[in-house]
């Protein structure tokens, strides 16, 4: 349709529906207009069709605006997340949330008041209570199931099922999608130290958390990025807040916040940059040779590619710094690492066709390693979720953990964690003996 049409359309539909008494108050009015600056009849005419067009338009704005919240249609939502100077972006406390990916129904809830999806917490710790900060991406903010069918909300209830009734438990979700480990020293020393807990719980990622802690490899660029100096220092660069793409996300973030058109049409136009930039990073990956595994999975292999190999080593330079600042304050230090979906042997069966060299628990044994030669706990999910599957006979995952993949993940945790809480009080009993 020509907007001349448009035009017309509309200036027809005010001829035919305004009274004949309001028509009348209406010319006399565009007679003053006329007389004060000089428009003859055609340009009244003109200007009266387009300020009715313009009123339409607005209109059909609004319209949309209340169907897209109402009927969330496109999976439009309110926006939840603001940006940040320092991280790139966080979500805001006491925000309504809406998510509907992977499940087969949308998931509802409200951010505590830190900002995270969990429930509300005191600043200072309570009496005969042991606190554990969680740490870690979208696995562990886990939008994708309700909350108490997360695996933090099944391994407190786990906990506290096991121990007296006046000893408490407490699991805190610290979990931001899109975060890597440099997000998650940042909020270690800056929000979650705050907290004064007795236990810090990392989750690392093996693909998310090697492919975006790095620029050159990153599929987002708004947020910060550690190096690592010859005097093997760490070196943190937030120079992405001085760029126009942060700056425009601040300006209209006002906006977005009220309006689930501007979150949909900015969410939108945000996944399709991420994605450019992927298939640029994959198309580079694919072109050094044919039928080989690329990326950070051919760190599984006996090719490694150098520029993954770099992101991996700081990964563990970061992890390392966590564990440091933690334990420096007397906060113990475990690290989990995720399984990769290749727990299911068809899929393994996929990359081993292409490269035999290839090992599905690679991740898995080199952090066992890694955590055991600097004294930290560690917990590898990867041998669990493969024996967990040949057991159920069934996925574990959509693309994040479905529900009896948080299921396998909260009884890996709870046995875990019993036996360092178990340690934990023990310890304490014998200094207050000693004392």
């Amino acid at each position: 349709m020509s907007l001349f049409f448009y035009c017309g359309f509309h200036f027809h539909f005010y001829e035919e529906c305004v009274s004949i008494n309001t028509k009348d108050y209406i010319e006399d009015g565009l007679s003053e207009v006329r007389m004060k600056y000089n428009l003859n009849s055609v340009q009244i005419k003109v200007l009266l069709t387009c300020l009715v067009s313009i009123g339409m338009f607005m209109i059909s704005i609004g319209l949309l605006e209340v169907v897209l919240r109402t009927t969330h249609m496109f999976g439009a939502a309110i926006s939840y997340t603001e940006p940040d100077p320092i991280l790139g972006n966080r979500y805001i406390g006491g925000m309504e949330f809406w998510y509907h990916k992977e499940n087969t129904h949308p998931i509802t809830g409200k951010l505590n008041k830190y900002g995270y999806r969990d429930k509300d917490w005191q600043l200072e710790k309570p009496q005969n209570t042991y606190r554990i900060a969680v740490i870690g991406d979208s696995y562990v903010e886990a939008f994708q199931v309700e909350f108490e069918k997360t695996f933090l909300s099944l391994t407190e209830h786990n906990l506290n099922q096991g121990f007296d009734k006046g000893y408490k438990v407490e699991l805190m979700n610290f979990g931001h999608s899109g975060y890597t480990q440099s997000h998650e020293l940042i909020l270690l020393k800056n929000a979650v130290q705050k907290f004064s807990p007795d236990l810090v719980l990392l989750f690392f990622l093996p693909g998310n958390d090697i492919n975006d802690i790095s620029k050159e490899t990153a599929a987002n660029l708004i947020g910060p990025f550690y190096t690592v100096s010859d005097s093997d220092e760490l070196l943190l660069d937030t120079s992405f807040n001085e760029t126009s793409g942060y700056k425009i996300r601040s300006y209209i973030n006002w906006f977005k916040q009220r309006s689930a058109l501007l979150s949909f049409m900015t969410n939108r136009y945000n996944v399709y940059m991420r994605d450019r930039r992927s298939k640029e990073i994959n198309l580079l990956n694919n072109n050094k040779k044919d039928e080989v595994i690329t990326g950070y999975l051919s760190l599984c292999t006996g090719n490694p590619d150098p520029l993954y190999l770099k992101n991996y080593n700081l990964n563990k330079r970061l992890i390392m710094a966590m564990s440091d600042y933690s334990k420096e304050r007397g906060m113990k230090f475990v690290l989990v690492s995720l399984n990769m979906r290749y727990y299911i042997p068809e899929l393994e069966k996929e990359l081993t066709i292409v490269d035999p060299t290839f090992n599905v628990n690679f991740f898995e044994d080199d952090l066992r390693d890694f955590a055991r030669s600097h004294d930290m706990d560690y917990l590898g999910l990867q041998r669990i979720f493969r024996e967990s599957y040949q057991k159920i006979g069934s996925a574990l995952h959509w693309a994040h953990w479905n529900y009896q993949g948080h299921k396998v993940v909260a009884d890996a945790l709870t046995d875990k964690l019993t036996g360092i809480i178990q340690s934990g009080k023990q310890k304490v009993r014998q200094e207050l003996v000693t004392e």
